[in-house]
């Protein structure tokens, strides 16, 4: 595939951006990552997906001179499979987790932002250098994990937050060593691949759908969520399961 590795292993695929030298997003890359999203999604041996980027980079977002080079032709661009690409991501299936290897800016701030857990290297920044480049874009996917101030800031001057205040402000779960960032990325993936599918695939289905909700109506779905995982097979399995370890406490 262009641009873009999938491996599996243990229950989780590792799709790779290696498009070097900065992982910026041509119309195939763009393509291939959203084939590769939806045939880990599709396929039953994968619980867990990692997105990384190779080399120095994450994404530098789409490439602009092929954006520029189609708008000026008269044909899509790689902008145009924006909204396939975040549908893959938001509405899959499986858990994703984002190890951000190094600079996530533009469209790498919204694949990042799209993913259900983010973790950094310390070598990795968030940016929307949109306003410098004649474009806009990201800041709604921004606001997933940042508060309004920062995302308004980062949109209007076009500044960069580093690894270290992506984790001061709770934006990445952790900010480690370049060398320690995948390993932690497959061991939270690992976490989740040992936990019963189908129970992640309705609380995947319930984080999905609640996160734009009201509280009240957010609950409603997750008690939906709750009762169907309650009714199949391995949900009262688990019950059961928790009720006889509470007897012998």
């Amino acid at each position: 595939m262009t641009g873009i590795t999938l491996h599996v292993a243990h229950h989780v695929a590792t799709i790779t951006l290696d498009r070097p030298p900065v992982n910026a997003l041509s119309h195939a890359m763009m393509q291939a990552l959203i084939d590769a999203l939806r045939r880990a999604d599709a396929d039953d041996d994968v619980r867990a997906v990692v997105l990384t980027g190779a080399g120095r980079c994450f994404c530098a977002g789409i490439d602009l001179k092929e954006q520029l080079a189609a708008l000026e032709a008269g044909r899509p661009g790689p902008a145009s499979l924006g909204p396939a690409l975040y549908d893959a991501l938001l509405n899959g299936r499986k858990p994703t987790i984002a190890a951000i290897n190094g600079p996530a800016l533009g469209a790498g701030v919204g694949i990042s932002a799209s993913c259900c857990i983010l973790v950094a290297s310390e070598t990795a920044r968030f940016g929307l250098p949109e306003i410098d480049v004649g474009m806009l874009g990201g800041a709604r996917h921004a606001m997933r994990v940042l508060g309004h101030s920062a995302v308004n800031r980062m949109l209007l001057t076009g500044r960069a937050l580093d690894a270290a205040e992506l984790y001061r402000r709770g934006a990445v779960e952790a900010c480690l060593p370049p060398a320690e960032l995948l390993p932690y990325a497959h061991g939270i993936a690992g976490e989740i691949a040992a936990k019963d599918p189908h129970a992640v695939l309705l609380a995947r289905r319930s984080l999905a759908r609640v996160e734009d909700l009201g509280v009240l109506d957010g609950y409603a779905i997750e008690a939906q969520m709750a009762e169907s995982l309650a009714g199949s097979t391995a949900g009262r399995a688990a019950m059961q399961a928790f009720a006889a370890r509470s007897r012998g406490v």
